[in-house]
Parts: structure tokens; sequence; C-alpha cells
């Protein structure tokens, strides 16, 4: 069990600054990125996380060969602290809005995949109904990614796939199916197939991307490692090489336009993944509403 101080001067004694470095040193997971990232150097953010942890009264992080981690107590402190930088953030937001007679945009972020098929009729619902409340909608390159911005208040809403370990508000907007795009006037368009039988053909992989981790997974479910002809940062760009015959690619069938969705070939069994909209746990009321309205709109 770690060992617990009297703190000092309590919460009173904490900064905002204090706080940014313990969720920055979290996130990078060594005190030489985090410095780098924050543009201070390593003895600076060493410094004030010291200062936090005599703060507190107990040690918050715990320093290893292989990089730092948060300690149980850390671990219970740093959505607190998430959630701290996040209202300070909307806290200048809101008064600079408000100071220039304009609402803060409402900002929802996305995994490419998601906003097609799942996001678009409950935005274009939300704005119909809340015509003075502008709405910002930020891409964002995977699941992880989208997931820290949630938390840390960078955006205020979250549209993709469920959500790992979360503790916010989460809601189901459906599922939607994985699609093998295949090479015009090739055997596959249109028909049904299974991936373990498409084992030696090319693949174009898209990884890094929301669609990405997606044909990932498939694969592994298939038991096989696909033949990558090539690999792209976007399934954009996957989905045009494949149709120019360069291989095959595995995409949402949400993102394809209607032509390419009837030629492309299903994958037996189909390959479907849920698509949620989640918010951090301490959402704004606007936020939470939103959340409902895109929810019921893709019902």
């Amino acid at each position: 069990m770690a060992q617990v101080t009297e703190p000092e001067r309590g919460a009173s004694a904490l900064s905002l600054r204090q706080l940014e470095y313990l969720v920055t040193v979290v996130h990078e997971g060594r005190l030489t990125r985090a410095a780098e990232r924050l543009h201070v150097t390593e003895p600076t953010v060493s410094q004030q996380l010291r200062t936090l942890e005599r703060a507190v009264g107990t040690v918050l992080l715990e320093r290893r060969p292989e990089g730092v981690r948060p300690t149980e107590a850390g671990a219970a402190f740093l959505p607190y602290a998430r959630t701290t930088l996040r209202c300070a953030q909307e806290a200048t937001s809101a008064a600079r809005s408000a100071a220039r007679g304009r609402r803060r945009a409402l900002r929802i972020g996305t995994v490419h995949a998601a906003l097609p098929a799942a996001l678009l009729p409950g935005v274009r619902r939300w704005t119909l109904a809340h015509p003075a409340a502008p709405v910002c909608v930020r891409p964002h390159g995977s699941r992880s990614q989208l997931q820290d911005s949630v938390a840390a208040g960078a955006v205020d809403l979250g549209v993709g796939p469920r959500p790992v370990g979360w503790d916010g508000r989460v809601l189901s907007l459906g599922t939607e199916e994985l699609v093998i795009v295949c090479p015009e006037g090739d055997e596959l368009c249109g028909r049904t197939a299974h991936l373990e039988d498409l084992s030696g053909r090319r693949w174009i992989g898209h990884q890094g991307h929301g669609p990405g981790e997606a044909f990932a997974e498939a694969f592994r479910a298939a038991g096989f490692h696909p033949r990558i002809a090539v690999e792209v940062p976007q399934a954009e760009a996957a989905v045009a090489l494949a149709r120019e015959g360069v291989g095959l690619t595995l995409v949402p069938a949400g993102g394809l336009p209607p032509d390419l969705r009837r030629t492309a070939a299903r994958p037996v069994p189909r390959l479907l993944r849920e698509l949620t909209v989640y918010t951090a746990a301490h959402p704004r009321d606007e936020a939470l509403a939103c959340a409902t309205a895109l929810a019921e709109g893709a019902d």
C-alpha cells in the first residue's frame, strides 16, 4: 500500500499546469516524450510532478525502466485531473464565445467509418431542432485516439466502435457491415466469399485508422495473415487501388457509394461491428442531449 502523507495545503495547492503534466506523462508513458510534447525540459516536468504529489499527499506515478505508469492512487486521481482540465478549457471557450456573441460549437469526434452511415441522420435531426447550436465534426485516426479526445474534453462526443473500459455514457447506433471491394470485373464482384478462401489473393491494407482496426481484426478471426500488396493510411485510397486492380480490400459498406456497394463481395459469415456514441463521465447537458438525438436518428 502506498504511503500517504499530510498534503501541503490540499486542493488549493494544485495547479492546472501540474494536472496537464500528469495527464501528458501518463499518455506518453515516458518523461522525455512528455517534456517534448509540453515544450519544456524533463527536470521541469519532474519538479512539477513532485510538487503535485506533495500537494495530494501520496505518490501518483511509478517510474520504471520501461516507462512511467500511474500508481493505484494515480489511476484514481487521473479521471478527475482530466475532468478539471476539460472544465477549464470549456470555461475559457464559453467565456470567449459569449464575449463574441456566439454559442460554442458542439464538438463531435468520429473515426472515419462512422461518418456516412451512422452519424449524418442524427446530426441532421439535431441541427434542425437546434438551429442556433453549431456542430463541429472532427475525424480521428483510431478508436484509441477518439477515446483519448473524449476523455480529455477535446471533443464533447465520440462516434465509433464501442469504447473499451469506458466510465461515461454509451449509446448504440447499430452495426456496420464490412465488405470486400474488388477490381472491376473480378469474379468476386457481387458475390459472397469466405475470407479464408481468399488467402492467396493480394490485399490492400489500411492500418492505423478506424476501418483499418476492423481490417486487422477480421483477418485475425479468419486465421491467416493477408498478402499485403500495398498499405495506405486511409480506406478511401485502398478502395481506389482495389478498383484499379491492385488487389482486394475490406472496408465498411456504409462508407461506399451505392454503385460500389452493389458490386462489393460479402464475407461469410458476415462481418459486423457495433457503432456507438459516447460521452465523458461528466458531460455537458447539451452533449448528452445530442448523444441521445444521434442514437434516435440511427434507429
